[in-house]
């Protein structure tokens, strides 16, 4: 997964994309990252030998949403199942088996509103450094050096 300028990774975890999440209608397993930008799901794109052959280098971007487009997130109590992870975005559903849904949810819903905030507050102005020159003057009373901005000796106390 391929970071932006000045996005960082806040969770991640092994996860499981269930089956009518995506395109394919199989569960898929993978990992999902929460960023400080999105919420990302990277699965490998072969399995078995294939990826054995590969190294696991080859892998899948199946779920790529930006925080600002999460509509809602909650967790899915299923009867005989484990609880769910449930992400509604911009006309899709995306489900995950992953531990500590709740925290998740938590979460994600902090890294919404971090996102917000950081969009609605106007970025600051960059500082720019001047250079200064600073001028030291000979004490005449005890020989010691003081800046020129300072009206007294610092170590006598005598007038500069």
């Amino acid at each position: 997964m391929l970071l932006g300028a000045h996005e960082t990774v806040l969770r991640s975890a092994y996860a499981v994309l269930d089956k009518g999440s995506h395109d394919g209608e199989r569960r898929r397993p993978g990992v999902l990252y929460l960023t400080t930008e999105r919420l990302v799901f990277e699965a490998p794109a072969s399995r078995g030998v294939v990826r054995d052959l590969l190294q696991g280098r080859d892998q899948e971007l199946l779920v790529d949403l930006a925080l600002g487009a999460v509509r809602n997130v909650g967790v899915r109590e299923g009867r005989f199942a484990n609880p769910r992870l449930v992400v509604d975005a911009e006309g899709r559903r995306a489900a995950f088996d992953v531990l500590e849904p709740q925290a998740w949810s938590f979460a994600l819903a902090e890294a919404r509103r971090a996102a917000e905030l950081r969009q609605d507050r106007p970025s600051p102005a960059p500082a720019v450094l001047e250079p200064r020159t600073v001028v030291k003057l000979r004490c005449r009373y005890c020989g010691s050096l003081g800046d020129e901005v300072h009206r007294r000796c610092t170590s006598c106390g005598a007038p500069l």
